[in-house]
């Protein structure tokens, strides 16, 4: 890899159109003809196409399907599909069913999961569910005949491997990982290792290079060696559900065959860049999405080191296997930390090291996995049951080793979101140090790139934005305050996770005021589930707390401040209780306290609330 690299024109294009994109595509809105302005609280006859492999669940099927028609009338758009009772659907089928159609429900609370959002930039404006359906039209026999593949695989799994190892081979193997143990999914998590239950770019790889080794034992030359592979590897990005990271995996492994074959060495960046811009030609919003964005950096990371570093290459054979292993694995969660920071709020340095081991044995029991399937056939049971128990013992040793490396003490850490600036700051930074070997002038372009990082991390200190959100909860409501490098907390009756996840999403680990409107159980409700958040001061009303709720304001280890009607305390006024009716703010009893803040006037229930003298009612 060269500098002059970065003045290729498709480089340049791509960087222009996904930041373009980043900073002005906005959340697609449904057309007049969606099947989301269809929605009825009763059931209505629906015909769908399905258009995504079914996944299975507890509670039934789960996939995504284009809706061709509500109650007899034709209508267009996509609706996610929860079936309790559907068995053996195929990706292309077309069913006719009675189900309810209904909008996207999602709280929408600042820093939490946006599920609306999520399915709006998937074109998906409606969810339906039905029980099971009445006529069933078989689709294409091209995607019938993938679907069965796929479902056969995954009975195999189900039924000759206990529900845990079944949905981690599931998911190393084809990226579907079912309904697995929240545990050891955490477990995933903390140890860095989650991205090994989801088909990618190395599972691609990995068919690519087994069918070109295998080929090469029999055929003479190298072209039909890399068709075969190709055309393998193909078949596996279809089955595997061909979405971006697949897609983008498969056009830079035909880049980087064709590349090889013609005796160029740039296939694999070439292939980067068209993989990059095909997808976000095809589908702009896929640049908002976590798996694409995870999927390019981590890629891009590798491309950088094994292009920019020859370093391990003067090693031992054995000594620079290892070295590689871990620079690679160091490169792609070093590129991932912010997206890991602003998506998920953990980090795991434990995953620098556990992919050294459970990539390569992730490998292996992809390799197992598509060995035990075609064995399942032969009417001799004997191969079947002997690559069975080797897959035991592996999917064993790695369930071992992916707790092993949760559990020590640089796994799972949990950290707040960054802004912008420390964002262009980290990347600049990393940008410097992979392409470092690069320029001539590595004096000039190190203090460049520094000088950069300096300023964008210069404004991520100094440039803050203040805002107030109302967090939903299910009872009740609270007032989220970031102002001058405070966070305010106005009520603590919803759920604790979700005024952590804002904690952490607004850049802060710690709220510096939090206040609780009555001596009520309810009022103090977050205190359970805020565990890694500080509290500086919270604020109690003159009433006799007891019970659960005194024990919780006193294990948060906070100072207890009693706040009365009339009084300022962190920019919000306290005020004798009211609670909201149709009519207007009517007297409530004693005991309690309203708040008012920056036009925001809130009841004592934490329920209903005035902004800029508009009534809101709880529903």
């Amino acid at each position: 890899m060269t500098s002059d690299f970065y003045k290729r024109p498709l480089f340049l294009i791509l960087v222009i159109y996904a930041l373009c994109l980043a900073l002005f595509l906005p959340v697609p809105k449904p057309k007049t003809e969606d099947a989301s302005f269809f929605v009825k609280p009763f059931p209505q006859e629906i015909v769908l196409k399905v258009i995504s492999y079914p996944s299975k669940r507890k509670t039934g099927l789960f996939f995504t399907a284009e809706v061709l028609s509500v109650a007899g009338k034709a209508v267009s758009g996509k609706s996610y599909v929860q079936c309790s009772l559907c068995q053996n659907l195929a990706r292309g089928d077309e069913l006719t069913a009675k189900g309810i159609l209904e909008p996207v429900f999602s709280a929408e609370n600042y820093g939490s999961f946006n599920w609306r959002e999520y399915l709006a930039r998937r074109h998906i404006f409606s969810q339906t569910e039905i029980s099971k359906p009445i006529t069933v039209k078989s689709g294409s026999l091209f995607w019938r005949a993938l679907s069965k593949t796929r479902a056969s695989m995954l009975k195999v799994f189900e039924d000759n491997l206990p529900a845990d190892s079944a949905a981690v081979l599931s998911g190393v193997s084809i990226g579907e990982k079912g309904d697995m143990d929240k545990g050891l999914y955490s477990a995933f998590q903390d140890s860095g290792a989650i991205h090994l239950l989801v088909a990618s770019g190395g599972n691609v790889g990995f068919v690519t290079l087994i069918i070109y080794f295998l080929c090469s034992l029999f055929f003479m030359g190298r072209y039909l060696p890399a068709a075969a592979a190709l055309a393998c590897a193909l078949f596996y990005t279809l089955i595997a559900g061909a979405d971006a990271p697949l897609i983008r995996a498969y056009i830079m492994t035909l880049c980087a065959t064709c590349g090889l074959l013609l005796g160029r060495k740039s296939g694999v960046l070439q292939g980067f860049l068209t993989a990059a811009f095909i997808i976000l030609l095809f589908n702009p919003q896929s640049v908002f999405d976590a798996g694409f964005q995870m999927s390019f950096l981590a890629t891009l990371a590798i491309i950088y080191f094994v292009c920019n570093f020859n370093f391990v290459s003067r090693l031992p054979k054995t000594a620079a296997w290892a070295a590689g292993l871990f620079f690679v694995s160091l490169s792609a969660q070093l590129a991932l930390v912010p997206v890991f920071a602003n998506y998920f709020n953990r980090i795991s340095f434990a995953a620098i090291i556990s992919n050294i081991f459970l990539v390569p044995l992730s490998g292996v029991l992809m390799g197992g996995a598509f060995l035990l399937w075609p064995l399942h056939f032969l009417p001799f049971s004997f191969p079947f049951e002997f690559v069975l128990f080797i897959m035991k013992i592996l999917l064993y040793v790695f369930n071992f080793l992916v707790e092993a490396f949760a559990s020590t003490p640089l796994a799972g850490i949990e950290i707040s979101a960054w802004n912008f600036g420390f964002i262009a700051s980290y990347y600049s930074a990393l940008f410097a140090l992979f392409n470092f070997p690069l320029f001539k002038n590595k004096k000039l372009f190190l203090g460049l790139s520094l000088g950069l990082s300096f300023c964008f991390l210069l404004g991520g200190i100094f440039i803050k934005k203040d805002f107030s959100a109302v967090l939903e909860g299910r009872y009740s409501r609270a007032l989220f305050v970031k102002e001058k490098n405070k966070i305010i907390v106005i009520g603590a009756g919803v759920e604790g996770k979700t005024i952590k996840a804002a904690t952490l999403a607004a850049g802060s680990k710690s709220i510096d005021c939090l206040f609780i409107a009555s001596a009520y159980k309810s009022a103090a409700y977050a205190l359970k589930d805020l565990g890694g958040i500080k509290i500086k001061d919270i604020y109690v009303p003159a009433a006799p707390f007891s019970g659960e709720s005194k024990k919780l304001i006193e294990a948060s280890g906070a100072r207890i401040r009693q706040a009365e009607p009339g009084g300022y305390y962190c920019g919000v006024k306290a005020e004798d209780p009211w609670y909201g009716s149709g009519r207007g703010k009517n007297a409530a009893q004693k005991g309690a306290l309203s708040f008012s803040y920056g036009g925001y006037e809130f009841s004592a229930s934490m329920k209903n609330y005035k902004k800029d003298g508009e009534l809101f009612l709880y529903n």
